[in-house]
């Protein structure tokens, strides 16, 4: 019986017209389905994942929902793996929506970005995919190895553009570096470059 409702559901997401380019794809040791008009959803639990593209998504729960399956959402130790993208993600909670690339996280994350050498910790997150843009927010750390060491980075707000691979701090900002410290309204760091701006009332104690 197991087979023939797993066989109905993965019949049913390969022909639903999807709104995402991508194909989505799921694997779970136990799953239900609801047919129901307009209230269409699959649940699948006891290590469940999702991929879409490079993206996999794995978490104790995860219902799929929306029209071609857009509405993706997690709970229990989910996590988030993208090796192309070089992402990963550990959370207990997660929300994807394939119509608009747009990962949100309303609970404690850590954030590993291999590809920038930058890893994070905080108790929001909104990630563009398509822009590849990120808002951290609520007591959010962003470590960033250089060659002159850990860069600590400390706000309430991180806006971090992957591509341009630059951060901006706003909130009790503060950038722990070298022996250095520094803290502004706005602070604006070049990763790249490793270079900081500071704006609005600034303070530092710089050694040397």
């Amino acid at each position: 019986m197991r087979t023939i409702i797993t066989a109905v559901l993965l019949l049913l997401l390969l022909i639903s017209p999807a709104a995402a380019e991508d194909q989505i794809t799921f694997s779970g040791n136990e799953s239900s389905i609801v047919l129901r008009d307009g209230r269409e959803n699959v649940v699948l639990s006891s290590g469940a994942s999702v991929s879409v593209g490079s993206l996999t998504i794995s978490a104790d729960r995860i219902t799929l929902s929306g029209s071609g399956w857009t509405r993706v959402e997690c709970s229990g130790g989910a996590s988030i793996e993208d090796e192309e993208r070089g992402i990963s993600i550990s959370t207990s909670s997660v929300f994807y929506d394939r119509s608009t690339e747009r990962i949100l996280i309303s609970t404690w994350f850590e954030i590993e970005d291999t590809a920038n050498g930058v890893s994070a910790t905080g108790a929001y997150l909104e990630y563009d995919l398509s822009d590849e843009k990120l808002q951290l927010d609520k007591s959010v750390t962003l470590l960033k190895d250089t060659d002159s060491g850990i860069m600590r980075c400390r706000a309430e707000s991180v806006a971090f553009s992957r591509e341009t691979n630059s951060l901006e701090l706003r909130g009790d900002a503060a950038v722990y570096w070298d022996g250095d410290e520094y803290g502004a309204e706005v602070i604006r760091v070049d990763l790249n470059t490793d270079s900081i701006t500071l704006e609005g009332r600034i303070r530092g104690n710089i050694n040397g």
